[in-house]
């Protein structure tokens, strides 16, 4: 399974597990007085072990020691501890069993299922060593454990398996269902033709940002005789111009800026905080950009102008005042197209 937020989880429950078993151990080998050479030597080893692994947990390097010897070394590190201690630890061979089972099904809940049935497959070997070699049961009840031991393993692996397909299956039709949305809100909110934001989300936009950002632009935008072009070169040709004259326009806008086909012909653009200067010469950037660019249609080549009508705000704006400001950037729009089009006229919000 990939590194979700749920192997997160498991991991810590691992690394805890590791050192809660060597505090028990230690304050038995301490309380007991079981003095040997290689216990003490393994507790020292295991302990800085699993200070290392609590390191790599807090730099979030710990990854890279689950993926040590094909992801395999904690398991080899677990068993040889928990041998040792059965070794040492006469007493509390029994214990081992479940203690070995807790490791299996954190290792194959944290990772996947082929890690948890490896880990009890070494889990199994280390247990039927000692009980074998120090003869703590006979033979037949060892082999017994042992094969009950490994048998869960596989189960705990299956069932991580199943685990995962849940899982994977769930996050999938979670991501559809995000996408679905998304796809939805972009349908809702952009017109087709264009890619820039419908008139809807215009108006939308607009209140969002007239309401909290001052100083504001607004620029209309009309495609000068723009019938005759359909008239002459088809609705065909006109869709073409439409498309690229939006092109041409987002090309000019910075990322804070929003650009709308706002209908028909006509488009619409927010410059937020931007005063009027500013605003003037992003109007007459575009207008010179699209009076230059070379529309070709079914070979045959188009003229194509634009007429602006600017309007700047230095405060925020209410509803009221927002449908004047499309108004009067409207009234300056067709005053260019008065004064023979192709042309910016700006003014003031009043």
């Amino acid at each position: 399974m990939e590194n979700t937020q749920k192997d997160h989880i498991f991991t810590e429950i691992y690394i805890g597990i590791h050192s809660v078993m060597v505090l028990m151990v230690l304050v038995y080998y301490v309380y007991s007085q079981t003095l040997h050479w290689m216990m003490t030597l393994m507790l020292v080893f295991y302990g800085i072990y699993v200070g290392f692994e609590l390191y790599m947990f807090a730099t979030k390097q710990i990854f890279k020691l689950e993926n040590m010897l094909g992801g395999y070394l904690q398991s080899m590190i677990d068993i040889l501890f928990i041998s040792i201690c059965c070794i040492y630890l006469n007493d509390y061979y029994y214990m081992a069993l479940p203690i070995l089972c807790l490791f299996i099904i954190i290792a194959s809940l944290a990772n996947h299922q082929t890690k948890g049935i490896i880990h009890g497959i070494i889990s199994t070997l280390g247990y039927l060593s000692v009980g074998i070699l120090n003869g703590y049961f006979s033979l037949g009840i060892v082999l017994f454990q042992g094969a009950l031991l490994i048998g869960f393993s596989f189960f705990v692996g299956e069932l991580n398996q199943l685990i995962s397909d849940v899982y994977k299956r769930n996050h999938y039709a979670m991501e559809e269902i995000e996408y679905k949305n998304q796809l939805l809100e972009y349908r809702a909110t952009t017109d087709f033709l264009t890619d820039l934001s419908n008139h809807q989300a215009f108006y939308q936009s607009l209140e969002v940002i007239a309401e909290k950002h001052a100083p504001i632009t607004l620029i209309l935008f009309d495609i000068d005789d723009f019938k005759a072009v359909n008239d002459i070169y088809g609705h065909l040709s006109g869709d073409y111009v439409i498309r690229e004259v939006s092109q041409v326009i987002k090309q000019q806008l910075r990322t804070s800026d929003i650009g709308a086909r706002y209908g028909g012909e006509e488009f619409a653009v927010l410059l937020p905080g931007t005063e009027e200067p500013f605003g003037q010469r992003i109007a007459e950037r575009i207008c010179k950009s699209v009076a230059e660019y070379p529309f070709e249609f079914d070979h045959q080549k188009m003229k194509i102008t634009l007429s602006a009508g600017v309007c700047h705000s230095t405060v925020a704006l209410n509803q009221r005042e927002q449908t004047m400001l499309v108004d009067q950037a409207d009234e300056l729009l067709y005053c260019s197209k008065r004064n023979g089009k192709n042309r910016v006229t700006s003014a003031q919000f009043k």
